[in-house]
């Protein structure tokens, strides 16, 4: 059986249709029976009862449609009791001479876009059966006078009804149809997008599981470096080298305490924080000036009272876009904020006339860099993804590229009493 968790998705939107042709149909046999009634015709109580079951009902599907977890074996429940409550109707209204019969089509359509091969099997033959009894066992439409209806106007009556009938169906499916298809298409591509977003994760998961290794096998050649390092140091006995080997101590200083850094970071990576983006972009800021000492940008005002959650992850992908813009060109790069809506955005320019051509040469897992591996850009827009943000990466006309950092701005904390 299925069960969908989404009132979007599934069998939500034909139980939907279907409580608005159920309230139609319902409309339809009441302005029958009330023209009957004015006929004066006969033996009509028992199908003004059956047609006040459909108030309960059109309950019972309007609760159905509220539901979460929706299942086959409800909806042809659903259409089951529907087609016995119609043929009921029918019985006490001409039986297979009522040219509203025709309805028995429109529930096998529902039944086959909504329900499984073998349910929509047993709705068709029940629909079937309903159908053969009618035309033999009916209770035919009576005169207050108790004598049958004339032959030439109950002719005249029953292709008038077919016609009305037939333009109603032919309605109901036009507009039912084309919406559930678009309502199944819509479902496929959720469906699809859920897919991209799992082999996304799983391929994240995978980086990070090859990061931790190759973190984890780093630290044993680090120490010892670090080790040999603080011995010549110490010995003094290069008095030339010494410079060399106090710079070569600093670099892998650094690099043990990144890889630190980085098993933190790991525990934390989401644990968001709330802070202003202005702030959040000045800190970044200095921690790219600080690791990439020949950084340089344009200045710029960006005082902004907007609030924004960051994490270690977001902080880590701010740094590689600044990165990529600056290694992109020759030229400092130009930053720029606004808000847009419910968006702070960053802008991340880079000017220089060959940066565009570096975007159509952009492929995940590969990097034209000498030390570069290709997964910076591809790790920062699935951390701001993860954060409900994006990026958008664009050539401009003069051959420059711009970098679109968008993030969503949260309500602001409510003061303390």
């Amino acid at each position: 059986m299925r069960s969908l968790a989404s009132p979007s998705t599934g069998l939500n939107p034909v139980l939907q249709r279907l409580a608005l042709l159920q309230l139609a149909i319902a409309t339809v046999w009441l302005l029958f029976l009330s023209y009957l009634q004015a006929q004066e015709v006969a033996n009509l109580g028992s199908a003004w009862v059956l047609l006040a079951l459909y108030v309960p009902l059109q309950v019972f599907s309007q609760w159905q449609v509220t539901r979460r977890n929706i299942q086959d074996w409800q909806l042809f429940l659903h259409l089951s009791l529907e087609c016995q409550l119609f043929t009921g109707l029918l019985f006490f209204t001409g039986g297979a001479t009522n040219p509203l019969i025709s309805y028995f089509l429109v529930l096998l359509v529902l039944a086959s876009y909504g329900l499984p091969w073998l349910l929509a099997i047993w709705m068709t033959a029940l629909c079937v059966a309903d159908y053969s009894l009618l035309s033999v066992w009916y209770q035919p439409l009576l005169l207050h006078q108790s004598h049958t209806l004339s032959s030439l106007s109950l002719v005249d009556w029953h292709l008038a009804g077919m016609w009305l009938t037939f333009v109603l169906s032919a309605l109901i499916l036009a507009t039912l149809i084309p919406q559930l298809l678009r309502t199944r298409q819509r479902q496929q591509l959720e469906i699809q997008q859920l897919r991209e977003q799992q082999l996304k994760n799983e391929q994240l998961v995978g980086i990070g599981t090859l990061a931790a290794g190759t973190a984890h096998e780093m630290g044993t050649p680090l120490m010892t470096m670090g080790m040999l390092l603080d011995d010549l140091i110490d010995s003094q006995a290069a008095p030339a080298l010494q410079p060399d080997l106090t710079l070569l101590r600093e670099q892998v200083n650094r690099c043990q305490n990144s890889l630190q850094a980085l098993a933190k970071q790991g525990r934390e990576a989401r644990n968001a924080r709330q802070q202003l983006a202005s702030d959040w972009l000045d800190e970044q800021l200095q921690r790219w000036q600080l690791s990439q000492p020949n950084a340089v940008w344009q200045p710029f005002e960006h005082h902004s009272s907007a609030m924004i959650h960051t994490s270690p992850l977001l902080d880590q992908a701010l740094l590689n876009l600044l990165d990529n813009a600056a290694e992109a060109g020759q030229q400092a790069i130009e930053l720029q904020t606004r808000e847009e809506q419910d968006y702070w955005v960053l802008d991340i320019v880079q000017p220089d006339p060959h940066a565009a051509a570096a975007l159509s040469r952009y492929t995940p897992y590969s990097s034209s860099k000498q030390t570069g591996l290709g997964i910076g850009l591809y790790l920062s827009n699935a951390s701001v993804e993860q954060f409900g943000g994006n990026i958008e990466l664009r050539a401009l006309a003069n051959g420059g590229s711009r970098c679109t950092l968008s993030l969503p701005i949260s309500p602001l904390p409510e003061p303390l009493s």
